[in-house]
């Protein structure tokens, strides 16, 4: 299938605004089998809304517009469309009494603007929108389905999960797709890919391996679509398997999901507690663990010791340690994890100490060394990484995904035993 992505506003070309949009729906269209070919930012203009559906229609499965169904005269898609596929504009009758409805709650009156929203192409129907007054539109046309929907994000991705998704899955007979990520640290690309060429040239024709290198790091990316979703995992987990010895101990992780989820996971799986006590992520580790619904149930807490005084204070560490081993030490991070355990009362504990930059640590330290520790209260495990190319927001969350993958780690090693 050939899809394509449009974005009308100019705003987007403007650079007053990121496009979003645009990534949250291919993320949304990929879950169901569905790759986007193209992604495409326009004017919002008339006449290049219909030569854009002009070019792009007869090439394509699917197209999904976004923007432009406001009430206001910049607001030009359902007229631009309705010439495209030359169909008049009608008053939909359903859309019409859901506006009115609306309105009388909060008490506005149903002005000319607001009735024209329920002005839809003849040949289209309308797609509920209840968090705004414009409805989503689905056409179909000569073999090519067009969605249009709200620029709105929140509208656009209530429409995209509540209406859209479901009537494409009805409409197409589409794949089951996964990816499973791998996280590789201090394995220069090149490298990496001659290691695991062998493994990458016998893989199934199903699946595709992508390098998607970062600051530090390399994430490895296996995708797989099958009809069959139970063999396609199967598979999957066979060649993860048959690659995680190649990756020896340059691989941080081979979890899929996003860390603080995965680590959720397995906290609740395994009746655990957790606390954290950081210094150079600034709390960013409580912020992921407590994005996640549910989190409650196994996070209790954390102490921000970013200077040295408050981890002397706070949590204890003696003095003496300090100046024995510099405050960004493999020590300082035990004591710091092993006191969150104590004080917090949780089964586990991860702490961070490091430089994040711009200058170098106050004991000295290079910008970028960082050292995790996990404890269960007795065992007590250390890991020093070092990323002097990475800036200081890239940084503080590469540390904070790092020790929960530390955290991930500990759990199955220990904790499960």
């Amino acid at each position: 299938m050939k899809v394509r992505i449009v974005t009308i506003g100019d705003e987007i070309l403007f650079g007053q605004i990121v496009d979003s949009n645009s990534a949250f729906i291919a993320q949304q269209l990929n879950r169901i089998g569905l790759e986007v070919d193209e992604i495409i930012s326009i004017h919002d203009r008339h006449t290049l809304i219909v030569e854009t559906l002009q070019k792009l229609c007869p090439d394509s499965d699917l197209i999904i517009m976004t923007g432009g169904l406001g009430p206001t005269n910049d607001d030009l898609t359902k007229k631009a469309l309705a010439d495209f596929i030359g169909s008049e504009m009608v008053i939909d009758p359903a859309v019409l009494e859901d506006l009115e409805k609306r309105l009388k709650k909060i008490n506005l009156p149903m002005n000319g603007l607001n009735h024209d929203q329920a002005l839809l192409p003849k040949k289209s129907s309308a797609l509920h929108n209840p968090l705004g007054t414009a409805p989503g539109i689905w056409t179909e046309y000569n073999n090519c389905v067009i969605i249009n929907l709200p620029g709105v994000p929140f509208e656009m991705k209530n429409l995209i999960k509540t209406e859209v998704i479901p009537k494409l899955q009805k409409k197409f007979d589409l794949p089951f797709v996964i990816h499973h990520f791998l996280a590789v640290s201090n394995f220069p690309e090149s490298q990496l890919a001659i290691a695991i060429s062998d493994w990458e040239n016998g893989l199934p024709e199903n699946l595709h391996l992508a390098y998607l290198p970062e600051r530090g790091k390399v994430k490895l990316r296996i995708t797989g679509k099958d009809n069959d979703k139970i063999k396609l995992q199967k598979q999957i987990d066979t060649e993860v398997e048959k690659l995680i010895p190649l990756l020896g101990d340059h691989l941080d992780s081979s979890v899929s999901g996003a860390t603080e989820e995965v680590l959720g996971s397995k906290l609740k799986e395994a009746g655990l507690t957790i606390s954290t006590a950081e210094s150079c992520t600034g709390g960013m580790i409580a912020h992921l663990i407590t994005s996640v619904p549910g989190s409650s149930g196994w996070y209790k807490g954390s102490v921000v010791s970013y200077s040295t005084e408050i981890k002397e204070s706070l949590l204890e560490i003696p003095k003496e340690l300090i100046e024995k081993h510099t405050v960004v030490s493999s020590e300082v991070a035990a004591e710091m994890a092993k006191s969150a355990v104590r004080k917090l009362n949780t089964d586990l504990s991860v702490s961070t100490t490091g430089v994040a930059g711009p200058a170098k640590g106050e004991d000295g330290k290079e910008v970028g060394t960082v050292w995790i520790a996990v404890t269960d209260g007795n065992l007590v495990l250390t890991k020093n990484y070092f990323f002097p190319y990475l800036e200081r927001n890239d940084f503080i969350l590469q540390v904070s995904r790092l020790a929960m993958l530390k955290v991930i780690e500990f759990i199955k090693n220990h904790s499960e035993k």
